[in-house]
């Protein structure tokens, strides 16, 4: 799945040019429903749009399934352990609780790939959100986030990614790259029973996503693509390689609204507390 998105975003995220920007045609009034004229009218692929405060939900559900057996598995080595991987942001302080050790290589093998059908209304879709969000009258409370489930609604399946639009905005603009725009953007595959059957997305709960929560699901993300594929050699310091996922989202987004940062691995009982000058002056290294 990680091979197509890269493929769909590369055709996506073509640099744009201040001349390609349009003068606003849409408002926070219009947004939701505009984006779904553009999916229905354009693309024949009908969407549920939602704006729950500054955070943009689309629903598109659909029938086919999301995914299909391949002929050219892809195979990995696991060379880590990840059992346990909780992170939060509460009182001033970031604290994570994990459990990541290093096992002997194992060969793994994926022999799904998503549905081509299923990527191309999620590539329309996309493009659809793209030209909403680019056309959109400026306003302080302009979503900041937009939140896509792709959901199988015959066997109980969805993709959800959680986008921070600013990012979008910079991969766009070719100000960061279209991996760096992926590792950013939040992504998860749940089995959800209650979608089957769903065409109107009422078994979803929109909320108004927290950008301190979205910065700590970014961080476990980060953790858990370095530690499974594995981005790291064995051998290495995994508590040292946990704190520079941290960091480096802490940098990219100039947050430093915390106090305390402390780290937990379950493994080996190791603690680690760091304050916050430490843990930015850290990442400058």
């Amino acid at each position: 799945m990680l091979l197509l998105r890269l493929l769909l975003l590369t055709t996506l995220l073509l640099p744009v040019s201040c001349d390609t920007i349009s003068s606003p045609t849409y408002t926070l009034a219009t947004i939701t429903t505009g984006l779904a004229d553009i999916c229905q009218k354009e693309y024949a692929i009908p969407i549920v749009s939602t704006l729950k405060g500054r955070t943009l939900w689309i629903y598109l559900p659909l029938e086919e399934e999301l995914f299909i057996d391949t002929d050219t598995p892809q195979e990995s080595l696991k060379a880590f352990e990840l059992q346990t991987l909780e992170g939060s942001l509460a009182e001033n302080t970031i604290k994570f609780d994990y459990s990541i050790a290093e096992i002997p290589e194992i060969k793994e093998s994926q022999n799904k790939k998503i549905n081509p059908l299923i990527a191309e209304k999620m590539r329309k879709v996309f493009n659809a959100i793209r030209r909403v969000i680019l056309s959109l009258q400026h306003n302080t409370e302009e979503p900041i986030f937009f939140a896509t489930v792709t959901s199988d609604i015959k066997n109980g399946i969805e993709i959800i990614e959680i986008t921070y639009i600013d990012d979008l905005k910079k991969a766009l603009y070719g100000l960061i790259s279209i991996t760096e725009y992926q590792h950013r953007s939040l992504q998860d595959i749940r089995l959800s029973f209650e979608a089957i059957g769903d065409k109107d997305g009422k078994h979803l709960r929109y909320t108004d996503l927290a950008f301190k929560d979205f910065l700590i699901e970014q961080m476990k993300q980060r953790i858990h693509s370095k530690f499974s594929r594995p981005e790291v050699k064995k051998g290495t310091d995994i508590d040292k390689e946990v704190i520079k996922s941290i960091q480096h989202v802490l940098e990219i987004y100039k947050f430093s609204d915390f106090s305390m940062l402390e780290l937990k691995n379950i493994a080996t009982e190791n603690k680690i507390s760091l304050s916050r000058a430490a843990i930015l002056e850290k990442s400058k290294e």
